[in-house]
């Protein structure tokens, strides 16, 4: 809902200034292909801790006849 409604309130060109921006402060803060890293690392911490496979936490529908 929020990113909808953020573009609708934004040119393209600012929408895009944005993005750039963003990218620009990734790439500061975690280096060239950062986030990439840091979504790996959160995997590798996840499998650790046995959290990896969401569907352990998802509770099956209910069928019913």
């Amino acid at each position: 809902m929020l990113f909808p409604a953020f573009r609708s309130i934004v040119s393209p060109h600012e929408y895009d200034a944005l993005g750039e921006e963003f990218e620009k402060k990734e790439d500061e803060q975690f280096g060239d292909e950062g986030f990439f890293k840091v979504v790996d690392q959160v995997a590798g911490l996840e499998k650790k801790l046995g959290i990896y496979d969401l569907a352990q936490f998802t509770p099956s529908p209910v069928v019913s006849r």
